[in-house]
């Protein structure tokens, strides 16, 4: 096989693994389906907008929306107009928390397990995160790494949604649906992890590439 350019380069910007530990097979990568992955967003999305803005009219009323936008009948049509102001603060603070905060509750939870926690942010990704880069992350311990800040987030905001002004029950509610909706690759994660068997380590190179060990006496 004749190496091209492309062919060198693609391997030499691909990070290899560690030498699997004793009693575990060989790694293999894991890798994101970045298409399946924003097609289930959509629906997702959808869901909970629909759910929580349904509990946010029904908690509030219809009025906890007459702050957002305006609503103009004539003979002719019906024009609706958005306060910018009004939904891009609320919008700002909501994108904050989902980005910073969950990240920050992954890490958090990594510390607890005793992982040290690189952050920082990803231009190229548009992405904040939290990794434990070179180091091994049992299968069991990121079943609550993965969740925490889809189930923290989420118990915090809602009782948020009845709170008696409207821009931070609206808050709340943006919070809610865009990191349950952000959530989609860790929910990927968890899934995967539960079709591994009991034992498995993950090994994060940098933020594109992660390894899988399985144990080599599974079912042994």
């Amino acid at each position: 096989m004749v190496e091209t350019d492309s062919t060198v380069r693609t391997e030499r910007e691909t990070p290899s693994p560690p030498a699997p530990p004793e009693g575990y097979d060989e790694p293999k990568l894991f890798e994101y389906p970045t298409l399946m992955l924003l097609l289930v967003s959509i629906p997702l999305f959808l869901f909970t907008a629909y759910g929580f803005g349904w509990l946010l009219w029904q908690i509030q009323g219809p009025e906890v929306f007459a702050t957002l936008f305006s609503v103009t009948e004539t003979e002719d049509s019906t024009v609706v107009v958005l306060d910018m102001i009004d939904v891009g603060l609320p919008l700002v603070v909501a994108l904050f928390v989902t980005v910073v905060v969950h990240e920050l509750i992954h890490g958090t939870v990594m510390h607890y397990y005793g992982q040290d926690v690189t952050y920082g942010v990803n231009p190229a990704m548009g992405a904040f995160y939290a990794a434990a880069f070179g180091q091994f992350q049992r299968r069991e311990q990121l079943f609550p790494i993965g969740l925490a800040p889809l189930v923290s987030i989420a118990v915090v905001a809602t009782p948020f949604l009845a709170v008696p002004v409207s821009s931070i029950a609206v808050t709340a509610y943006m919070v809610v649906v865009i990191n349950t909706t952000g959530a989609v690759g860790d929910l990927y994660v968890v899934w995967r992890l539960r079709r591994m068997p009991e034992g498995t380590l993950l090994y994060d190179v940098d933020l594109r590439h992660m390894y899988v060990f399985e144990p080599l006496d599974v079912g042994a």
